[in-house]
């Protein structure tokens, strides 16, 4: 009987999800049926002090400082000095300004940590002069929509924040383990957008100019903010002199202290970044708070071990478990937003993926790259409605579009998963 409530309770939450009911309803309304159905309406009290100690951790305070730090350095003109420096390094080539995107939705990844933000940010910037240099415009979209995914892949990275506190492993040592794969993700987008690019034909009009390495240096002057960021967040964070949540405030002294200085931020545009941050903490932490309850409910009934010997009982194939896996992380990541998916399913499948003998921080990062892909696949994809807003193309046309992307990220999902030691080896063996 649990199990069947545990079965109908999830059905209802993921039908709810499909008819367009907020998240956090959704997960709150499936968590009181399987109460119901398993008889156990007592745990229903509980529900507002689990969702309080959901969200009183110290951890969690480091999401709205990076948010809040994303969105700063959005209106001080950091983000378009890393383009620039970006376009100094590879605009020589033919393909070189949608490379340059990518390689600018990198170096603002490191300083963000939010998808979201990237996206929006470099949409307004880039698309406008993709446009121009031959691009169609759905086309310069999903490459937006593609290289702003990688804010949740690169460190520092509010994905891992979440992940780290659900399954109980060193968030430090998260951003630290995915410095190879988030340069290898950018890596593989770069190349399959060479070959693309230069296949369709497109970036036909436009000046032609040699590289310089005198330019790079200026650039990389001018843009000494935007790389000092990741470089004090990191820094900070691997030297031992403080937390990741200490590094996010620190980070939002210095950007408001830049903004300040350079007279780029003044207190009506504070106020409109303390609300515009506030607006996306507030769909995320409601969401955070009812699936701790919810996590609490499956721990109970130790559905851990319930989808463990499913899985076990039809196969004990290592390598058919990490598949499996991937088709349901790939399958929920395109329906449903991440940080559910980080909050129910990390607890749930970490069990199953050290069982099959997968290092948790291996795990971690691979869990990760798999539910990133979903940034950029219909029907939820999150980047491509930022992107489709902005640039007023639709959801259609931008999807027809991100086919390379994804495959880019796929091929760099199994290689991470094929090789562990790009993940485990800055670690030392732990």
């Amino acid at each position: 009987m649990v199990e069947w409530g545990i079965i109908i309770g999830a059905f209802a939450i993921l039908l709810l999800f499909i008819i367009g009911a907020p998240v956090f309803v959704s997960i709150g309304l499936g968590t009181m049926l399987i109460l119901e159905l398993t008889e156990n309406q007592y745990m229903l009290p509980n529900l507002g002090q689990a969702s309080f100690e959901g969200l009183n951790a110290f951890a969690f305070l480091a999401i709205p400082l990076y948010i809040l730090t994303g969105d700063i350095v959005s209106r001080t003109g950091v983000a378009s000095a890393l383009l620039d420096l970006a376009k100094s390094i590879l605009g020589s080539i033919r393909g070189g300004l949608s490379a340059t995107v990518l390689l600018a939705c990198g170096f603002f990844a490191a300083i963000s940590g939010s998808n979201a933000s990237d996206a929006a940010v470099f949409s307004r910037l880039t698309i406008p002069e993709l446009e121009k240099r031959g691009y169609p415009r759905a086309y310069s979209a999903a490459l937006v929509a593609a290289g702003g995914s990688t804010a949740i892949l690169i460190p520092p990275s509010v994905g891992y924040i979440l992940l780290g506190y659900v399954i109980k492993l060193s968030v430090a040592d998260l951003f630290l383990a995915t410095i190879l794969p988030g340069i290898l993700v950018l890596t593989v987008m770069i190349i399959i957008n060479f070959i693309y690019v230069n296949y369709q034909g497109f970036e036909t009009v436009g000046e032609e100019k040699r590289f310089s390495f005198k330019e790079v240096l200026i650039n990389l002057w001018r843009s000494k903010i935007g790389l000092l960021f990741p470089v004090i967040i990191l820094g900070g964070i691997y030297s031992g002199v403080f937390t990741p949540t200490e590094a996010g405030a620190i980070a939002v002294a210095i950007g408001l202290i830049y903004g300040i200085l350079t007279k780029k931020l003044n207190f009506p545009q504070y106020c409109d970044i303390l609300r515009s941050s506030g607006i996306v903490c507030g769909v995320v932490m409601p969401i955070m708070a009812i699936a701790y309850f919810f996590g609490q409910t499956l721990t109970y009934f130790e559905t851990q071990k319930i989808i463990m010997n499913a899985v076990l009982s039809i196969t004990k194939n290592p390598l058919m478990i990490m598949v499996m896996i991937f088709v349901v992380l790939f399958i929920m990541g395109t329906f449903i937003d991440f940080v559910p998916n980080v909050l129910i399913l990390g607890p749930l499948l970490l069990p199953v993926a050290v069982n099959i003998g997968m290092n948790p921080y291996h795990f971690g990062i691979w869990f990760m790259f798999t539910l990133a892909i979903g940034f950029i696949t219909p029907p939820y994809g999150f980047n491509l409605f930022v992107v489709s807003s902005i640039s007023g193309e639709s959801i259609l046309s931008v999807s027809r579009r991100v086919a390379p992307f994804v495959i880019a990220m796929i091929i760099t999902n199994i290689i991470i998963a094929l090789i562990p030691g790009l993940s485990l080896w800055i670690l030392g063996g732990k």
